[in-house]
């Protein structure tokens, strides 16, 4: 009995996590600069980044993520257009 071997370790697999598109974080970054500077020219362009990397993460089948970023990025760039139209009408 105390010639036994223990069983060896399993083998490890390495899990690969989804790299989030470029075009993702850019949304999210232009959506929170448009509440600080140049609502009009960011809003829109985070809004569009948003769409194009929501696109990009459902056609690529599970290998990219950040779908949550570029979701905040729509919303926020959305947000960001409607609060920027109602005080460029108000002022």
């Amino acid at each position: 009995m105390a010639d036994e071997t223990p069983p060896p370790p399993p083998p490890v697999v390495a899990q690969t996590v989804p790299r989030t598109p470029p075009v993702a974080i850019w949304s999210l970054i232009l959506a929170v600069l448009s509440f600080t500077c140049g609502w009009l020219f960011t809003a829109i362009p985070a809004v569009i980044c948003g769409h194009i990397a929501r696109a990009k993460i459902r056609k690529s089948g599970g290998a990219l993520g950040g779908k949550g970023i570029a979701t905040a990025g729509l919303v926020l760039g959305y947000i960001a257009l409607v609060v920027g139209k109602w005080a460029f009408r108000y002022l």
